[in-house]
């Protein structure tokens, strides 16, 4: 009842986080999102209101912001959730000396490792994977390396702690980094000249035009011959000039020209 009364009030944090990081937050999720905020709100003894005004005036801390920002994506994943990506980047992976590989928009890490136990089963053990996210929270999750047991993890890349969760050994965490990070931000990401720079589930989040101008931004990262990989459909048909589109029926590939 109190959430409901709180979702009353006319507080436009989709608005709030458009201005402040460019997140978009589409209509179906536009409940859902107010839902959490006001629970989150209830948890600090205020409502949606009074956060928002904190938030208007720039009066919220970062664990604050860091928060309203976890609630505002969705962080549902899985180790190895979209095979036929994973198998693009373990061949092309397979042809580079030591392959530079970005995830933008790892959420809790998973794709990170799966790339990497992917590239391990390969026989490629010189590697470096860099996950980025907006989410502190996820991003704490990930440098842990600390999972529920799954059945395409094994001992050659983790091991069974004693509270029953695999863990990944130090070797692979070692070259699996991570780094809090806003895309259409002015921070520079922290991973120079990425072979390799996969974005999938995250640019659903952005109007098309928006989708473009980071497509465009993760095409400049690549040094020629580099590749950028989405998932099917998520390019929204961009096209640029600085790269060609790879035929693929598994996903949306392009090379740096």
């Amino acid at each position: 009842m109190a959430v409901a009364k709180d979702l009353a009030l006319t507080v436009d944090w989709v608005q709030i986080l458009a201005e402040q990081f460019s997140v978009e937050i589409d209509d179906f999720r536009t409940f859902a999102f107010n839902a959490a905020i006001a629970r989150y709100a209830a948890s600090l003894g205020e409502n949606s209101q009074s956060l928002a005004e904190r938030a208007q005036r720039l009066d919220l801390s970062t664990e604050e912001w860091g928060q309203v920002l976890h609630l505002a994506t969705n962080h549902k994943t899985s180790f190895f959730r979209y095979m036929p990506v994973v198998n693009i980047i373990t061949n092309l992976a397979l042809s580079i000396a030591h392959p530079r590989i970005l995830s933008v928009g790892c959420s809790t890490g998973e794709e990170v490792y799966s790339i990497a136990a992917s590239l391990v089963k390969a026989k490629k053990n010189s590697f470096s994977v860099h996950g980025v996210d907006i989410s502190p929270q996820c991003i704490r999750i990930a440098r842990a390396g600390v999972y529920s047991p799954h059945p395409d993890i094994g001992d050659d890349v983790s091991y069974l702690n004693q509270g029953g969760k695999r863990q990944f050994v130090q070797w692979l965490r070692d070259s699996c980094t991570f780094e809090q990070h806003n895309i259409v931000g002015d921070q520079l990401i922290g991973f120079e000249a990425p072979d390799i720079i996969v974005t999938q589930n995250m640019l659903i989040y952005y109007r098309v035009e928006t989708r473009f101008q980071i497509l465009e931004r993760l095409a400049n990262l690549l040094p020629p011959g580099g590749h950028l990989i989405t998932g099917p459909a998520e390019d929204a048909r961009w096209k640029s000039e600085i790269v060609a589109r790879v035929k693929n029926p598994n996903a949306s590939v392009f090379q740096k020209v």
